[in-house]
């Protein structure tokens, strides 16, 4: 007799396998091994295969002694018990980011995969401020898969939530400057009582032991971790995923990303290896999803069993995409702080000491100031402009990141800057997505062609433009997302850029992400900006008023 239980996985990949117990029969042994996969347990005498080998098997088996085969019984209906929302929330949630968050009340793990600019960071910080209300947690721990996210999540807590956000390792000095601890500090930091609620880390840290250590031992009781960004560990072997998937002990963990799967079914393994749904190692999981082939037949060269992993990812996850969400607004805004890279960094603040050693042999006027402040501007979008050496702008590595997101989704994307150097740059950078420049330095002819191109054929998928270009008298409303490496110098220049895909016609929400560099002259622009839109008066009347003006002359005697 040979039986065949349907039961939870052991070592292989999918929601359940098929567990083959039997007395000692080499020829049923050898159909065994013959089938697609399979896994020998010497602790029970079973034989663990995927459910997808079970029509072969039985047709096999057939000819060699009787069959028992006991199925999974079907799940019962989940019931949600949604608890009732206790938190008073700063900014009252869209109704889709209320359904996400009394999702994620009703299980421990998850994945929450909604589109981008439908607010999953808003959703989490609420989910955390409810789970810290209802079930009393101590710390939840942010993982950013992107280093600069950082800031953005420490921005997003304070606009969010009243609950209390550390950078670990971040160090400000009597000046204001930012500056980060060694490794060593940081761990050390991670083993000390930590008061504030939110406690973020990037990635990036995972790789060191002493920081996977830390964060396994410390006293500080971490009740729920969040990667962000669950998709940038596409290699599930390089350290920081070895490290990530050494800290499971928490009771709620959540993984956010709008495209889980960006290039292979592979992108998925860390992310549910980590929440506790995959239960197969690497190679397993590789050789249930995985056609290989080529030189020496260790190559992929294609897929397989999609459809298993379709379902275990929508066993554990909630995905929303706009076109569904009834309940946004028409055009959405996100304001992105940055954090701009060590190399950056460095290269900004030498800019800026520049910028001040003029300051004190100048009398300051409207023309210099905007001379100077321009300067520092270009520093933040793109070095390069200022400098022959070799330094990448963090605003440029976070719109690669960002357009590599969006048009994963289907999406167009139109990109906008104040200067054409960091858009020369992107157009070499994202060439696999015909990029189409519309600036000065494009011919007339050429900028109309290249509207035709982005708005009707499908395979461009970028338009790079300046504002002093783009951003008045064109419509690009076949992308649905802008990225704006500057602010422009006043509200109504703003207004006009975006509107270059926010148009009566559109058939879909918008979303405008704006990228700020913590702590530079972006931040004060901004605020000129949106505190009081004083900057129109510089494309009106050829000047900036004296409001706006104090304002700049203070950031750059400061």
């Amino acid at each position: 007799m040979i039986k065949i239980e349907e039961k939870d996985p052991i070592k292989l990949s999918g929601l359940s396998s098929l567990f083959i117990s039997f007395k000692y029969n080499q020829e049923i042994i050898d159909i065994i091994k013959s089938s697609e996969k399979y896994i020998y347990n010497k602790k029970d005498y079973t034989w663990e295969v995927p459910c997808t080998s079970l029509a072969y098997l039985l047709d096999q088996f057939t000819y060699v002694d009787d069959i028992t085969l006991i199925l999974k019984k079907d799940d019962e209906e989940k019931i949600h018990y949604y608890p009732k929302l206790v938190s008073e929330y700063k900014i009252t949630p869209f109704q889709h980011q209320l359904e996400a968050i009394e999702w994620g009340l009703n299980q421990d793990s998850g994945l929450i995969l909604d589109e981008a600019g439908l607010g999953k960071t808003a959703t989490i910080i609420h989910l955390a401020e409810e789970l810290k209300e209802q079930k009393g947690l101590e710390h939840c721990l942010i993982i950013c898969g992107i280093n600069s996210l950082k800031a953005n999540w420490e921005s997003e807590i304070k606009k969010h939530s009243g609950l209390t956000s550390r950078i670990i390792g971040k160090r400000i000095n009597s000046r204001g400057k930012v500056s980060y601890a060694s490794i060593k500090e940081r761990a050390e930091e991670l083993m000390q009582p930590i008061e504030e609620f939110f406690m973020i880390i990037n990635i990036e840290s995972l790789r060191f032991d002493d920081i996977v250590q830390a964060l396994r031992t410390t006293t500080n009781k971490i009740d729920m971790a969040v990667f962000d960004e669950a998709h940038k560990i596409a290699n599930s072997t390089a350290a920081q995923a070895k490290g990530l998937l050494k800290l499971t002990k928490y009771a709620h963990k959540i993984g956010m990303t709008g495209t889980l799967i960006t290039a292979t079914p592979l992108n998925a393994y860390t992310p549910l290896k980590w929440i506790g749904v995959e239960k197969a190692n690497l190679t397993n999981f590789k050789s249930q999803y995985c056609v290989f082939g080529g030189f020496g037949g260790h190559q992929i060269i294609g897929y397989k069993n999609l459809n298993m992993l379709k379902d275990e990812i929508d066993s554990c996850s909630i995905r929303r995409t706009k076109d569904i969400i009834k309940d946004l607004p028409p055009k959405t805004i996100i304001t992105e702080i940055i954090e701009m890279s060590d190399e950056h960094r460095k290269f900004y603040e030498s800019v800026k000491d520049g910028v001040k050693s003029e300051c004190n042999k100048i009398n300051l006027n409207t023309t210099n100031v905007l001379a100077l402040t321009t300067r520092l501007m270009q520093a933040t979008a793109c070095p390069s402009i200022l400098t022959t050496q070799d330094i990448m702008s963090s605003k440029v590595e976070r719109a690669i990141e960002l357009c590599s997101e969006f048009i994963s989704n289907g999406n167009k994307v139109v990109i906008m800057s104040t200067f054409k150097e960091p858009l020369n740059l992107l157009k070499k950078l994202l060439k696999d997505y015909n990029p189409l420049l519309f600036t000065g330095d494009v011919s007339e002819d050429e900028f109309e062609k290249n509207k035709i191109k982005f708005q009707e054929d499908p395979k461009y998928k970028i338009a790079l433009g300046t504002v002093s270009k783009a951003g008045t008298g064109l419509t690009l409303n076949a992308a649905s997302y802008m990225i704006c490496l500057n602010t422009p110098w006043n509200a109504a220049s703003q207004s006009q850029t975006f509107d270059r895909i926010h148009r009566i016609n559109n058939t879909s929400a918008v979303f405008i992400y704006k990228l700020i560099c913590q702590d530079t002259i972006d931040e004060r622009v901004e605020e000129v900006l949106q505190l009081k839109q004083s900057m129109s008066d510089y494309i009106v009347d050829d000047k900036i008023s004296e409001e706006s003006m104090k304002i700049l002359k203070n950031y750059l005697i400061e």
